[in-house]
């Protein structure tokens, strides 16, 4: 049977950090990743990290699992008071506890658990939609990690529980797409970490999956057009306006 990730090889990319929730105070054990001791692989075409032996995207949330405040680990330790009031009112007041990280990895559906509470909390604190953005388009990447180790471990997941995954897949990729689209015309860059080429990029990309071409090869010639953009990223905005002209030629003559 091929296995996707060895879970005793990923054991060694990980370590527990003992935290202190900030909306709560409660005390838990977070799993971090060794982000020094990754070695990067070719990413997806839509800018999804891979790194060998792990998928780093299951350690990017923390979730204190008493109170139910989950947050990007960069930005778990930054909560104003009226966030706080916020999340304990709309999320803590109905959160049931959860049993804390136990073991030396996260699992897909733990980590899926653990981003989809962040997503809530996220709206709840009426983050910028660059922020949730990224967290849906996150979700979507898990996912798909889910559905790719469920591909190499033939049997793990029932077709109905895989037809379900690749839905939600979708509806999050569909949210992010969305919400990027106004975090673009509403918000400052950088966004997500991305300056306006990059996004432009990620768009294309999106665009190109939902089949919206003419918006598609808009993006990529944004991106061929502006000065100072890499050499690298300019060729691969020409390779997706190709295959993007391509896809719409044949979807025109069908």
């Amino acid at each position: 049977m091929s296995v996707l990730y060895d879970v005793e090889e990923e054991k060694k990319y990980t370590f527990t950090k003992k935290m202190t929730c900030t909306n709560c105070g409660a005390q838990f054990n977070d799993l971090r990743i060794l982000s020094s001791k990754l070695r990067r692989k070719e990413s997806d075409q839509d800018l999804r990290p891979r790194f060998q032996f792990v998928d780093s995207l299951k350690y990017g949330v923390t979730a204190c699992p008493y109170c139910g405040f989950a947050a990007p680990v960069k930005n778990f330790d930054h909560l104003t008071s009226l966030h706080q009031k916020r999340i304990r009112e709309k999320v803590t007041s109905q959160f049931m506890q959860r049993e804390p990280l136990s073991g030396e990895t996260i699992d897909y559906a733990t980590a899926m658990g653990q981003y989809e509470l962040a997503l809530v909390c996220a709206m709840v604190m009426e983050l910028p939609f660059s922020e949730q953005a990224h967290l849906c388009l996150q979700l979507s990447w898990l996912i798909r990690g889910r559905l790719e180790e469920a591909d190499a471990e033939s049997g793990i997941l029932e077709e109905d529980a895989y037809k379900q995954l690749q839905e939600k897949e979708e509806r999050y990729y569909r949210q992010a797409y969305d919400m990027f689209l106004k975090a673009f015309t509403q918000e400052d860059f950088p966004i997500a970490g991305m300056d306006q080429s990059t996004l432009d990029y990620l768009l294309a990309v999106m665009s190109f999956h939902f089949q919206e071409y003419d918006a598609a090869v808009r993006y990529c010639g944004d991106i061929v057009q502006t000065k100072g953009v890499s050499a690298k990223l300019k060729d691969k905005a020409l390779m997706l306006k190709d295959d993007i002209l391509a896809a719409k030629k044949a979807e025109e003559e069908a």
